[in-house]
């Protein structure tokens, strides 16, 4: 399996990261701010719009002021059903939900406050401040807890969509930083260039993976600038142990606030 690092996000359109780069070479108080998160992703809920896929989601929406430093957490939804929920709006590039106007379960407001989410949100936000107009935007930061689940040997359970594919256009980032992988196989993570949208890693030449590579230790991560790479991240199985197996994971979608002509 390839290892190759993305040099960095602005001259390579993606890169990856360490829990070091998150929290410092020490750590400080971030485990027990960690453990409440890891906590929260065992109480996640069955995707409602695919309910049987093994996918469990929350999510919440957050404006960030660059010049203010200011991140704040977007009201959320009345839902009869679960209480609260928010918008979630891939713009077109999800091909497996493009006409569903999707809603889901909201993050509480517990687990946004936790210092350690802030602070990974925090850094990521400053790893885009490169391009052009970002210091003087506000942003939208999407934030949305998935986990794949696996309860038995002869099941799987991916990403939607499960092709290798992008999050957005030229004005927005995704970053994906791992909460939990326990008793799983797969979840191997590809970049590859943006033509090779809609297809699946075995059915594109090797030389056409910038990167592959498997997201093991807690608060490892990743992050691409959408127009630039693709990326994918292929389905979970059961591990060779007893008992569920489980792969989650932050993500944290960046973009601007209002459109720009």
């Amino acid at each position: 399996m390839m290892t190759i690092q993305g040099s960095d996000l602005q001259g390579s359109g993606w890169a990856r990261y360490r829990e070091s780069d998150i929290v410092g070479a020490s750590g400080g108080e971030s485990g027990a701010h960690f453990e409440q998160i890891r906590r929260f992703f065992e109480t996640l809920p069955p995707d409602r719009y695919a309910p049987d896929s093994h996918r469990y989601r929350r999510h919440a929406r957050a404006v960030y002021l660059p010049w203010a430093s200011r991140l704040s957490w977007l009201p959320n939804i009345d839902d009869p059903e679960y209480g609260a929920v928010v918008d979630y709006d891939m713009q077109g590039y999800n091909e497996e939900f493009t006409d569903v106007r999707r809603q889901y379960p909201a993050i509480p407001t517990d687990i946004q406050r936790n210092p350690l989410l802030e602070r990974m949100i925090r850094f990521d936000l400053e790893q885009t401040m490169w391009l052009d107009g970002f210091r003087q935007s506000p942003l939208n930061v999407g934030v949305g807890c998935v986990k794949l689940g696996v309860d038995d040997s002869s099941g799987e359970a991916a990403a939607t969509p499960n092709t290798i594919h992008q999050d957005g256009g030229a004005r927005s980032f995704t970053f994906i930083h791992l909460v939990t992988r326990e008793n799983v196989h797969g979840a191997v993570n590809y970049i590859a260039p943006p033509r090779c949208v809609g297809l699946l890693p075995s059915e594109i030449s090797a030389d056409l993976i910038h990167s592959e590579f498997i997201l093991e230790q807690p608060l490892d991560g990743f992050a691409v600038h959408n127009s630039r790479v693709s990326h994918y991240v292929s389905p979970v199985r059961k591990g060779d142990q007893s008992g569920a197996g489980a792969r989650g994971v932050v993500l944290v979608a960046i973009s601007p606030l209002v459109k720009q002509l």
